[in-house]
Order: structure tokens, then C-alpha cells, then sequence
């Protein structure tokens, strides 16, 4: 389940490698993020994931959820702007410290999603804010389209600073 998921992030230490943390921390413009600040937004998202499907299980009740075409989070004409618990600081991060942030926030989303049954991630459930009603193994999932649409993001961040 998890090996989309592994595959994105890999490709996206593929896509930073060789870059100082002057460039990882350099914005093209003021109102555009850094590389770093699109890591650790990757970071707040994947512990906001894990922290609301483990409540999701104390949940009760059982959901039956249609697909949704989170795929379409691929798309990157169309803008979402993060609500500011998943915004990152301004201030300058070391890439050392957001390496061990998301290999730790990582690892725990892949723990949660081994240490349950697929049938019970698809039996609980929580919002996305565009999407709406995902059971936990399409937020799973999701998140490695998630990271896919950050990936292209950074992509576009060397571009415009000529990395």
C-alpha cells in the first residue's frame, strides 16, 4: 500500500540533491515558498494525516466511502492555498533537521497504514477540505499525490531560480 508513497519521496530527495540550504531556503519572490518551506509543509501534512486517521479509529461508527479523484490534486493550474496549520515558518531551516522531520513523519504514516487491516482503513474516515469524505486508505494514498504535486512545485522553484 505504502509503495506509491515511498517512490514520490524518494524522487523528491532525487530532485533537491546537490543544493546548498542557500538554495533550499531561497524564494523566487516574497510571496512564493522555498524549497525547505515545501518540505516541511509536506511534513505538517503527512502528521496532520496520521494524527486524524488515529482518531478516526476511535470512531464508532463504520463509513462506507465512494472514491474520490484526489488524483486530480495533480493539477497544478488550480491552486489550494494550505490553511495555516499546514503553512510553514518564514524563518531559514536547516535540510538536516527537515530530512529527519519528514523520514520521522513518514515513517509513521507507513507504521499506521502495516499495522492495520485495509478493510478497517476503509471503514473509518475523515474531511478533506476539497475533496470531502475520504476513508483512511484513500488519505493514504492521497498523500503520495500530495507530495507529487509538491514535487512538481519544487521542480518549478529551481526553475524560476535557475538551479
Amino acid at each position: 500500500m505504502f509503495e506509491r508513497n515511498d517512490h514520490i519521496r524518494n524522487q523528491i530527495w532525487e530532485a533537491i540533491s546537490g543544493l546548498d540550504e542557500h538554495q533550499l531556503n531561497q524564494k523566487p519572490s516574497p510571496e512564493q515558498w522555498s524549497i525547505i518551506q515545501v518540505l516541511r509543509h509536506l511534513n505538517l501534512m503527512e502528521n496532520l494525516i496520521t494524527t486524524q486517521a488515529r482518531r478516526s479509529l476511535e470512531n464508532e461508527e463504520n463509513v462506507s466511502i465512494d472514491k474520490k479523484p484526489y488524483e486530480l490534486s495533480l493539477d497544478r493550474s488550480r491552486s489550494v492555498e494550505a490553511p495555516p496549520h499546514l503553512q510553514p515558518l518564514a524563518a531559514p531551516e536547516s535540510l538536516a533537521d527537515i530530512r529527519s522531520d519528514l523520514e520521522a513523519s513518514h515513517r509513521a504514516l507507513e507504521q499506521f497504514a502495516q499495522e492495520h487491516e485495509t478493510s478497517q482503513l476503509r471503514s473509518k474516515s475523515f474531511p478533506h477540505p476539497v475533496f470531502g469524505e475520504m476513508d483512511l486508505a484513500q488519505w493514504i494514498d492521497f498523500t503520495s499525490y500530495h507530495e507529487e504535486r509538491h514535487l512538481g512545485q519544487i521542480q518549478e522553484i529551481k526553475h524560476q531560480l535557475g538551479l
